[in-house]
């Protein structure tokens, strides 16, 4: 189980116009010895204010809550207080998830997540890692790499030279939006070693994140048909 250097549970303040959904959340998430939920909240103002007094390591956001939304308190969090966001939402438009990304937010995950996947999101940007649902690396890396030009297709064409065979397989299934258990599934191998070949392809790529992999596969001509 991955906990922050500090060796402390990563905290975390839930925010949702929806009464069920926060309850929820705080149901799937509080019962973790990794993760303390440190307070909820129903709206952008109120987070705010929270956010500065519980100073939580994620704040999980909402996109569409009367008065102010989920894009506009990301923002107005990030310029006050030293923590990271993941959006947790129902809307799933490539342009949402771009605009909450604009805004600050290091993460986004959809309601209908599994609670293991809403964990590791959790955990995945408390390490300072983005976390973005597999089902959306698709569409966001067809978007950024739809204005690139010949200089950095050939760069990527080169770092996916360094890739081993298997770390290309993974990289090439990570860009078409599979998850770590489909790639598992596709390439006959346990999770554990499709979680290698994806960390070993990132670091070689200098990726960030799943959707960084995607861009440079992307760039590289690389990108499975489907």
């Amino acid at each position: 189980m991955v906990v922050p250097p500090e060796q402390r549970a990563v905290r975390v303040l839930v925010v949702d116009d929806d009464f069920l959904v926060r309850a929820a959340i705080t149901g799937i998430l509080g019962p973790r010895t990794d993760i303390d939920v440190v307070g909820t909240a129903a709206g952008g103002v109120e987070a705010i204010a929270l956010a500065r007094s519980h100073r939580p390591d994620v704040v999980l956001m909402d996109i569409q809550m009367p008065g102010m939304d989920g894009v506009e308190a990301t923002r107005a969090i990030l310029d006050q207080v030293d923590t990271e966001v993941v959006a947790i939402t129902s809307i799933g438009t490539p342009d949402m998830v771009q605009r909450m990304l604009d805004a600050g937010a290091y993460g986004y995950i959809l309601k209908d997540t599994a609670p293991d996947a809403l964990a590791e999101a959790v955990l995945t940007v408390a390490r300072g890692d983005a976390f973005l649902s597999p089902r959306h690396t698709r569409a966001l890396v067809e978007r950024l790499v739809a204005e690139t030009g010949s200089d950095a297709r050939q760069k990527a064409a080169e770092l996916f030279r360094t890739l081993t065979d298997r770390e290309r397989d993974a990289a090439r299934l990570v860009a078409a939006g599979e998850t770590d258990a489909e790639i598992a599934q596709a390439l006959h191998v346990s999770l554990t070693t499709v979680k290698t070949h994806v960390q070993q392809a990132r670091l070689k790529l200098g990726a960030r994140n799943r959707t960084q992999i995607g861009v440079i596969v992307e760039r590289a001509g690389e990108t499975p048909t489907p």
